[in-house]
């Protein structure tokens, strides 16, 4: 199980608690969901965010908005399975202006990641490798 460690916390933190879990679909304007997305994206930029310590009843994101309907999507049928992505011509990267090339994908990201500014796309082709690069001014 992915993030057991976190699931654990979870389950540590709301025992004994009564507790209604409902399923939100992210980026669907619920303001609760959007204002956890908000501190999510703060944190992970490593942004200071205001968080709100105090009573729920003053608290300025109406949280208890919730769709009316919060029940689990249904679960994929495994054999409905898209065929596995075509492999990759190349990767092209820009950083710091210059352009490259890349066999792979770990090439790619190795170059970029982490790097401000930074731009990469999967080519399919010869051709779509040149579009990328005129598109890009290059």
């Amino acid at each position: 199980m992915a993030n057991q460690d976190l699931w654990k916390q979870l389950l540590g933190a709301v025992t004994g608690r009564q507790i209604s879990w409902h399923h939100v679909r992210g980026h669907a304007g619920v303001p609760g969901n959007e204002r956890v997305d908000q501190i999510a994206v703060a944190f992970s930029l490593g942004k200071r965010i205001s968080l709100y310590s105090g009573s729920l009843l003053q608290y300025d994101v109406p949280i208890h908005d919730i769709p009316e309907n919060t029940d689990l999507p249904p679960m994929p049928d495994l054999k409905d399975r898209k065929a596995p992505k075509a492999t990759a011509y190349s990767y092209v990267s820009v950083v710091n202006g210059t352009a490259e090339l890349h066999k792979t994908w770990a090439e790619c990201e190795a170059r970029v990641k982490g790097r401000s500014g930074a731009k990469f796309k999967k080519a399919m082709s010869a051709a779509e490798e040149a579009e990328i690069l005129a598109g890009w001014g290059y």
